[in-house]
């Protein structure tokens, strides 16, 4: 199996457990994990949505991992998925503050996903198999 595909699976793998971690039992992981406070059935509601949508990208992810015809379209929808939640938590962080550390892992995670994918992309276009 080449490069790309083993960094989707891993990188899906790891997006899907911070999932389950989000949306399984909000009002137990969310305190637990990140120190947020469940309050309401919105709440609740918001964290298993997100669950879902990471599950969802992340099966995507595995599907480009074993199709090569769907490879490509994978690693451009995970640098998306990366940049454009790096760069949420990036606003945060100068508008906001620095997060707790678990959060600022996440941010440096993500931007090392999104330049290991470009680095992906432009490798499969140049049809040089990594």
């Amino acid at each position: 199996m080449a490069k790309e595909s083993w960094f989707l699976i891993l990188t899906a793998i790891g997006v899907a457990l911070v999932s389950l971690g989000y949306g399984v039992n909000p009002k137990l992981g969310m305190p637990l994990l990140y120190g947020i406070d469940i309050e309401s059935v919105n709440q609740i509601n918001m964290y298993r949505a997100i669950m879902g949508l990471y599950l969802a990208i992340s099966l995507y992810w595995i599907i480009g991992a074993l199709n090569e015809n769907v490879k490509l379209s994978a690693l451009w929808s995970m640098f998306v998925f990366m940049t454009g939640i790096g760069s949420g938590r990036l606003t945060s962080v100068y508008l906001d503050g620095t997060p707790s550390t678990i959060f600022m892992f996440f941010l440096f995670i993500e931007i090392i996903s999104a330049v290991l994918c470009l680095f992906f992309i432009f490798r499969l276009n140049k049809g040089i198999e990594a």
